[in-house]
């Protein structure tokens, strides 16, 4: 597969013959994205660029030291060697070919339940990627395309995030980022909020870069619900949880499982997922005021999963004939269908989502602006070519 704007190269260097002629083609630069495969396993996507020998050398400099990126995941885990050839310097000439020169990164709260989810979705259904778009392209001048805004995590209609991660690009580096990020709330509907406007490594990607993520979901257990919180807990007075099941359920879940019994199926049919997860933790936080937190901390997360798990432990906790020995069966028996509905989405947060510290606090070296903007790199239908400048860098 080629990303999108670079054209299939039929010739990767080497002489073959045209109109007649012999023709030279030049080296290619490639430089590599991330998917992943049935197994789990990364699928590089591939993109060329046509350079000189000496082109790659004079750009700048954005490569970090491997002791900087040490301790990020377990020894032997293939994510170590992705993560480093994710931050390459190849990518680059990628990006700056169509104008994305600078990499920001979005820290956003909001409140879901005005919103069909946060992806962006066509028609003019609102979303939390639709809102934070259009605010973006009034604070740039551009349009989503360019943009090519991407989330951490797609939230479903009705869920809240404290700690949704977003990447994006610029043409330029901003002049002061806290005042684009009050500019930005200033245009943003009231329900969304951003935190914190940064400017990570020029590589960093908001989805894949994530190292590990915490979700909230709030039961409000009270016999006499709070009704100012009834839109951001379950009320499960009616029929309040045993904690001690609901403690030791959640603890069944912890560790690395196939959790193909607790996600449904992807809104794509021709998409398949490795369903192994790994759980650091599944605490249960008993609240002053009387609600309960549930605190799920995971690498990563299958499609509603979070909601699957929080519905299979209330269910072990509140029926009598059922115990955490019925959530041990579902992991076992892998079975979707013997599993029981998700917990409603208004209950739920995702909280955090941590990544590298080398790549989300990456500091731009001394002149690397300067040397950024003094470069143009040109992409049309026609041809790729990389222009170089009177210094030489490409």
């Amino acid at each position: 597969r080629w990303a999108r704007g670079a054209r299939p190269a039929r010739h990767v260097g080497g002489i073959h013959r045209e109109d007649g002629k012999d023709v030279v083609r030049v080296p290619f630069v490639a430089g590599w994205g991330w998917g992943m495969r049935e197994d789990g396993t990364p699928e590089n996507t591939r993109w060329l660029f046509p350079v000189s020998s000496a082109s790659t050398s004079a750009a700048p400099d954005t490569a970090l030291d491997d002791g900087e990126l040490d301790g990020v995941y377990s020894e032997g885990d293939w994510r170590n060697a992705a993560l480093k050839a994710s931050l390459s310097d190849e990518g680059r000439l990628h990006r700056a070919a169509r104008g994305r020169n600078v990499t920001y990164m979005l820290k956003v709260t909001y409140d879901g339940e005005a919103y069909l989810g946060f992806q962006f979705q066509p028609r003019e259904m609102r979303t939390v990627q639709g809102e934070i778009e259009k605010a973006l392209g009034k604070l740039l001048g551009e349009d989503r395309e360019f943009l090519c805004l991407m989330g951490s995590g797609r939230t479903d209609t009705g869920v809240h995030a404290n700690g949704q991660v977003i990447h994006f690009y610029a043409r330029a580096p901003l002049p002061d980022l806290e005042r684009a990020r009050r500019s930005l709330n200033g245009m943003l509907p009231k329900d969304i909020r951003v935190m914190e406007f940064r400017r990570p490594h020029p590589a960093f990607h908001a989805r894949f870069h994530a190292v590990r993520k915490t979700y909230h979901y709030y039961l409000d257990p009270r016999l006499e619900h709070d009704v100012f919180a009834r839109r951001h807990a379950w009320a499960v007075g009616y029929k309040p949880p045993d904690m001690q099941k609901l403690k030791a359920a959640a603890a069944i879940l912890v560790g690395t499982h196939d959790f193909s019994a607790f996600s449904n199926k992807p809104r794509h049919a021709s998409v398949k997922r490795n369903p192994t997860r790994t759980i650091y933790r599944f605490d249960v936080v008993e609240l002053d005021d009387g609600r309960v937190r549930l605190e799920v901390e995971g690498n990563g997360f299958l499609y509603r999963m979070v909601r699957i798990m929080v519905g299979a432990v209330m269910l072990a906790a509140t029926r009598q004939d059922s115990g955490p020995h019925d959530v041990r069966a579902l992991l076992v028996g892998k079975d979707r269908s013997a599993a029981p509905m998700g917990a409603p989405p208004h209950g739920l947060f995702l909280h955090e989502v941590v990544y590298p510290k080398a790549v989300l606090e990456w500091q731009p070296p001394e002149g690397y602006d300067e040397r950024l903007l003094e470069t143009e790199v040109e992409l049309n239908r026609e041809e790729t070519r990389v222009e170089v400048n009177s210094d030489g860098n490409a």
